[in-house]
């Protein structure tokens, strides 16, 4: 895919991830941030576990029809942190 043709794709995809998102049960996946960059996404925000890292990134990479670069910059709060 080139620039031009992944743009919309990226949009759409972000406009589900949002959606998608905010209406998880898991109260932290709620409050993420979802960018779309050149050429993929970028999730922002911080979380408790890896588990619900790897959920985020999951969740929406689910959402693509075609492999897009997804990257995950959530942080996980150390137990002292939470």
């Amino acid at each position: 895919m080139t620039k031009s043709n992944i743009r919309p794709l990226l949009e759409e995809i972000e406009s589900k991830a949002r959606s998608l998102l905010s209406s998880s049960p898991i109260s932290e996946l709620r409050r993420l941030k979802i960018e779309s960059a050149d050429d993929g996404l970028c999730l922002l925000g911080s979380l408790s576990t890896w588990h619900h890292k790897q959920l985020a990134q999951e969740l929406v990479r689910r959402l693509s029809p075609a492999p897009i670069p997804i990257r995950n910059l959530t942080s996980v709060r150390s137990e002292y942190e939470r």
